[in-house]
């Protein structure tokens, strides 16, 4: 019966167009056509009705078994992408107007050119069914490229970003360390200095003390002689003239001691007075009441201080100083 209905839908089709044609001569020569589209309406019936026939007696082919399948298939698919996909099914002659294409989501579309991946990510599974036969199962996941790039570039950024405020956290630290050294190594060259000029200047009063010391004994010694000297001259005087000898006379400890009468006692008495008994004390500092000055017993200018002038203080020097008095330029350096 197919073989038939095709014969009818063959001829009909030709008849259409030949009676067509020969309906549009006659109208250019001005002749009756009328029939002759009526012949033209009568062949488009009967190709009408073949058609009909032969899809009425055409037999059905139902699928034994449907292939899915994706050429070059990859792990992940862009957003807004096509994926041309293919159909295998068995026997090859099967219908496949009965195939029904199946999503697990509606963000995936078919169409006869491909599967339209459409706006959103994610990962889907589609197949195909045709009555009870259903094809394998595919999956399919779908990411936003540009955003992912974006997302990466933004990492990468991140990450540069926070490599350079570590590499700029250990520059400064490392700063901070060199700093740190050259703090140390400062303070410890003006320990260094500072230990050394306190022993230099003890070192300097010990010494100071001790030629004060020395030359005291040593115009003791003077003294003493010249006494002696005296003592022996007026025995040997007194035997000469058979006089009584004068009783001896206690040499003077410290004949510095005495002030010069003549001296005003005003400050400019340094080539006057030399008693190096006033550096004798236990207190802690000796005055000038006259020039205001604050000495250690060991000074070099105690002893040159007059008698008058001379004051001794176990007070601080802040004290000392609140009360009017500065340091001595040459023992407190």
């Amino acid at each position: 019966m197919n073989a038939i209905f095709t014969l009818l839908f063959l001829l009909s089709l030709l008849g259409i167009f030949i009676f067509v044609g020969h309906a549009l001569i006659n109208l250019i020569k001005k002749n009756p056509a009328k029939k002759t589209f009526k012949k033209a309406g009568i062949s488009t019936a009967v190709c009408i009705a073949s058609l009909v026939g032969f899809g009425f007696t055409m037999e059905t082919i139902n699928p034994e078994s449907i292939e899915l399948s994706i050429p070059d298939y990859r792990n992940e698919y862009d957003i807004n992408t096509e994926i041309p996909y293919e159909v295998s099914v068995s026997p090859e002659n099967a219908d496949k107007i009965s195939f029904e294409y199946i999503s697990d989501n509606d963000a995936l579309t078919f169409s006869d050119s491909g599967i339209q991946t459409g706006t959103k990510a994610g990962t889907y599974e589609i197949h195909i069914e045709s009555g009870n036969i259903k094809s394998n199962t595919l999956s399919i996941t779908v990411v936003d490229m540009a955003a992912r790039k974006a997302e990466q570039e933004a990492e990468e950024h991140r990450v540069a970003e926070q490599e350079s405020s570590k590499a700029a956290e250990e520059k400064r630290l490392a700063e901070e360390e060199s700093s740190k050294a050259a703090e140390e190594k400062r303070l410890a060259a003006e320990e260094s200095s500072r230990v050394a000029e306190e022993k230099a200047s003890k070192e300097a009063m010990e010494r100071a003390a001790k030629e004060a010391e020395e030359k005291r004994l040593a115009e003791e010694k003077a003294v003493q002689e010249e006494a002696a000297k005296a003592i022996a001259q007026s025995q040997a005087d007194t035997a000469q003239n058979n006089t009584p000898a004068p009783e001896p006379v206690n040499p003077p400890q410290n004949s510095a001691a005495t002030p010069n009468p003549s001296d005003s006692g005003n400050g400019s008495n340094f080539n006057t007075y030399d008693n190096a008994a006033q550096q004798q004390t236990n207190a802690s500092y000796v005055l000038n009441t006259n020039s205001h000055k604050i000495h250690y017993p060991t000074c070099r200018s105690v002893p040159k201080i007059a008698p008058q002038n001379y004051a001794t203080s176990n007070s601080s020097v802040d004290e000392l100083i609140a009360q009017g008095y500065s340091t001595c330029g040459n023992c407190f350096k």
